[in-house]
C-alpha cells in the first residue's frame, strides 16, 4: 500500500487543484448551503473541463494534448478568478468563517479515496465483466488527437456509446501523469469518494434548510446516514436469503451467512428456475465492488450535483430561478453523454420537483421545454457522431412479484411511508416546508422508476428472457440513489418517534451488512497486491503484455491493428483494449449492440478469420488494405481462435516482424 500512496496522493492533488478552480462558481451557486457546496467543485471542474475538451476536439479547434489541456484550464481559471475578484470580500469572509468545514469534507473525501483504493488493491485486475470495454474507451481517448474517440473494436469508426464519463477519467489520467493501468482503479475509488461526500453534502443541506437555527449534529448525522446507505448500502436480500436458507435447509446463522452469494442481490427478480423474465437491479455498492468503470456508475457524482443544483434553484429567492433552465439543460446534457437514461430520469425529477415546489403548472412546462432545448443544444456536438441504439418501446408481458420488489426496496419503503403520512397529516400547516415538497418529488420519482418496467420497457438486442433487464437496471439504479439521499432527511424529520428510530436503525443495519459480505467475497482482503491492473496478463499472457508495452512505448497516434475476434466478456481483444489501437473487430456482441445490427460486425469477423487462415495472399492483402492495417498481432489468443494459423504466411504480404516475445509477434505492414 505504501508504494501506491504516491499515486493516490498525486491523483488527489490533481483533483484538489482542479476543484479549487471552480470554488468561486460553486460558492456563488450554493450560498444557502451550510458547507457552500464545497465538494461539488470537484464534480463541476472535471465535467466542465472535459466538456470543453470534447467540444473543441470534435470541431478540431484544439487537440487532446497537455498544452491544450493547460490552455483550457487557464481560460477556465481566468473566468473563476474574475468571479472571485468581483466578489472578493464575500469569498474572503467565506474562507475565514468556513475553512474548517471545507477541510473536513476534503479529508473525508481523501479518506474514502484511500479506503477504496486500498480495497481495490486486493483485486486490481482490469479483467471480467465490462472492464475490457471501459478501459479500452479510456485508452482510445488517451490516444485521440481529436474527438470522438476511435472505437478500439471497430477500426475506422468512432465509439458509438456514451463515453463522456470515460473521457473525464482519460482527462484526469493525462493531467495527473499516472499510467492508465493504475488510474483505472483510482477512478473507481474517486467515484466512490465523490458519491459519499456529495451524498453527505446534499442530504445534510436538505436538513439544514428546515432548521430554524443551525443544529450541527442533526444535519451532520442525517448527512452521514444517507451517505452510508447510498455508497455502502444494499437491500433486504441478504436478510431474506439467510433467513430462508436457515429455515429451509436448517443451517445455522454462520453457515447460512458463509454461503451467501452477493451478486444475487442484483439478480433476484426472475431468476427462479421456471421463469423467462430475468432482470437486473444493481446499486452503487455493487458497482464499486465489481469495479466496472461504466456509465451508470460514472454519472453518480454528476446526478447528485444536478439534484443539489435543482434544489437550490427551486428554493432560492434570487434571480437564478428565472433562468436556471440553461444550466439545468447543460447538466442534463452531461448526464446524457455519460449515461443516456439519466437524461430522462432526471428530466422527470426536474418536472415533478418544479411543479411540487413552485406549484405552478405552466411555468413548469415552459421551463421544461427550454431545458430540453438547451439540453439538445449542448448535446449536439456529441449527437452529431452518435446513433441511438434503442429499437422501440414494448409493453411488459411480465410482472415482478410484489414480495421480490419488497425484498429489494422494502427497506426504503418502510422508512419513507411514515414521511408520506406525516406530509399529508400536516399538509395544510406551516410544518410542511418547500424542502418537504422537494423530498416528496424525489420519493415520487424513485417510485415511478420502479413501476415503469412493470408497464413497458425499451427493446434492445437482449434475448427474450432478458427483455426488460436493461430498462429495469437503468431505472431502479437511480431509484436506489434517490431513496438513499432522502433517507437521512426523513430520519431527522421524524426523529422524535422512538418507534421510527428503531425501525430506521434495523433497515440501516440490514442494508449496510451487504457491504461486508460483498467486499469480503470479491476481494478476500488477505493479500494486498497493488493498484496496477495488468497482473493477470503478466501471469497468464506475459508475451502479450510485453507486446502491449512495446506498442504503448513505441507507437504514437492510432494506426489500425488486427487481432483475433472474441466473444464478449472474454480475454480476447486484450491488445486493442490495453493500447487503444483500433482492431478490425472486437467483442462481437458489444459491437452488435453499438452498431444496431449483427450483419456488419459478423462480416468483419469473417474477414479477420480470412486474414489469419486464408492462403490466398491477394485476398488477405485486400482486406488489410481495406481497413488500413499497420500491424498484425499473432499471439496466444490468435492461436487459440485459429489453431491452423501459420504466421509465416504474412511474409507474402510484405509484413516484417518488429516485435517478438515467446510465441507473440507483431508484424508491421509497409
Amino acid at each position: 500500500m505504501l508504494s501506491d500512496f504516491k499515486y493516490i496522493f498525486t491523483w488527489w492533488l490533481s483533483l484538489f487543484f482542479l476543484s479549487f478552480l471552480s470554488l468561486p462558481l460553486i460558492f456563488l451557486l450554493f450560498k444557502k448551503f451550510w458547507d457552500k457546496g464545497y465538494i461539488f467543485a470537484k464534480t463541476c471542474s472535471i465535467f466542465i473541463l472535459s466538456y470543453f475538451l470534447l467540444v473543441l476536439g470534435i470541431f478540431k479547434i484544439t487537440t487532446f494534448t497537455l498544452p491544450c489541456i493547460y490552455f483550457i484550464i487557464t481560460i477556465y481559471a481566468a473566468i473563476n478568478f474574475y468571479l472571485f475578484i468581483k466578489n472578493k470580500l464575500y469569498f474572503k469572509s467565506l474562507f475565514k468563517k468556513h475553512w474548517r468545514i471545507f477541510l473536513f469534507e476534503e479529508i473525508l473525501f481523501f479518506l474514502i479515496l484511500m479506503l477504496w483504493s486500498y480495497v481495490r488493491g486486493f483485486a486490481p485486475d482490469i479483467e471480467g465483466l465490462e472492464k475490457f470495454m471501459d478501459w479500452g474507451f479510456v485508452n482510445s481517448a488517451l490516444r485521440s488527437q481529436y474527438f470522438p474517440p476511435a472505437d478500439m473494436w471497430y477500426a475506422g469508426q468512432s465509439i458509438n456509446y456514451y463515453y463522456f464519463g470515460h473521457l473525464v477519467f482519460a482527462f484526469l489520467t493525462k493531467f495527473s501523469g499516472i499510467a492508465s493501468a493504475i488510474t483505472y482503479n483510482l477512478s473507481i475509488a474517486t467515484v466512490c469518494g465523490l458519491t459519499f461526500v456529495s451524498g453527505f453534502s446534499l442530504t445534510s443541506n436538505l436538513i439544514y434548510s428546515t432548521l430554524k437555527k443551525p443544529i450541527f449534529r442533526l444535519y451532520f448525522v442525517g448527512g452521514l446516514l444517507s451517505a452510508f446507505l447510498l455508497t455502502f448500502g444494499g437491500n433486504l436480500h441478504l436478510i431474506y436469503k439467510i433467513s430462508k436458507t436457515m429455515i429451509e435447509e436448517k443451517q445455522n446463522l454462520q453457515s447460512a451467512s458463509a454461503s451467501y452469494w452477493y451478486p444475487d442481490a442484483t439478480r433476484f427478480i426472475g431468476f427462479d428456475p421456471d421463469t423467462t423474465d430475468k432482470t437486473i437491479h444493481e446499486f452503487p455498492m455493487y458497482s464499486f465492488v465489481v469495479a466496472d468503470l461504466h456509465g451508470h456508475m460514472n454519472d453518480i457524482p454528476l446526478v447528485i450535483f444536478f439534484m443539489a443544483f435543482l434544489f437550490v434553484s427551486l428554493t432560492s429567492i434570487s434571480n437564478l430561478k428565472s433562468y436556471f433552465f440553461l444550466p439545468a439543460g447543460f447538466l442534463l446534457s452531461l448526464a446524457y453523454m455519460t449515461n443516456a437514461w439519466d437524461f430522462a430520469v432526471y428530466g422527470l425529477l426536474f418536472a415533478i420537483a418544479s411543479f411540487l415546489v413552485t406549484k405552478k403548472f405552466w411555468p413548469t412546462i415552459f421551463s421544461g421545454l427550454l431545458t430540453i432545448a438547451f439540453w439538445f443544444l449542448f448535446t449536439l456536438p456529441f449527437s452529431l457522431n452518435f446513433t441511438p441504439m434503442a429499437e422501440g418501446l414494448e409493453l411488459s408481458d411480465a410482472r415482478s412479484p410484489l414480495y421480490q420488489l419488497f425484498v429489494l426496496y422494502g427497506g426504503f419503503w418502510l422508512i419513507s411511508l411514515p414521511f408520506i403520512s406525516y406530509f399529508f397529516k400536516n399538509f395544510r400547516s406551516k410544518k410542511i416546508l418547500s424542502t418537504d415538497y422537494f423530498v416528496l418529488a424525489i420519493l415520487i420519482t424513485a417510485t415511478i422508476l420502479i413501476i415503469i418496467p412493470e408497464i413497458f420497457y425499451i427493446k434492445d438486442i437482449y434475448v427474450f428472457d432478458y427483455r426488460r433487464a436493461n430498462t429495469m437496471f437503468k431505472l431502479v439504479y437511480q431509484a436506489f440513489i434517490m431513496y438513499s439521499l432522502i433517507a437521512g432527511y426523513i430520519f431527522i424529520r421524524l426523529r422524535h418517534s422512538f418507534a421510527y428510530r428503531f425501525l430506521f436503525s434495523l433497515v440501516f443495519i440490514f442494508h449496510l451488512s451487504y457491504s461486508y459480505f460483498a467486499t469480503k467475497s470479491y476481494y478476500g482482503l488477505k493479500e494486498y497486491k497493488s493498484l496496477w491492473g495488468l497482473k493477470f496478463l503478466e501471469i497468464s499472457y506475459p508475451d502479450n503484455l510485453a507486446a502491449i508495452n512495446w506498442l504503448n512505448n513505441n507507437i504514437s497516434g492510432q494506426p489500425h491493428i488486427v487481432e483475433a475476434v472474441g466473444d464478449s466478456y472474454t480475454t480476447f481483444n486484450q491488445i486493442s483494449m490495453a493500447t487503444g489501437l483500433p482492431t478490425i473487430e472486437g467483442w462481437i456482441v458489444h459491437e452488435w449492440l453499438w452498431r444496431g445490427g449483427y450483419d456488419a460486425p459478423a462480416a468483419r469477423q469473417n474477414e479477420v478469420e480470412i486474414i489469419y487462415t486464408s492462403v490466398d495472399s491477394r485476398e488477405v492483402k485486400s482486406i488489410l488494405d481495406k481497413y488500413q492495417i499497420k500491424y498484425i498481432i499473432v499471439g496466444a489468443k490468435e492461436y487459440e481462435k485459429y489453431p491452423d494459423l501459420d504466421p509465416d504466411k504474412f511474409d507474402l504480404v510484405d509484413a516484417k516482424v518488429v516485435f517478438e516475445s515467446g510465441q507473440t509477434r507483431i508484424y508491421q505492414l509497409p
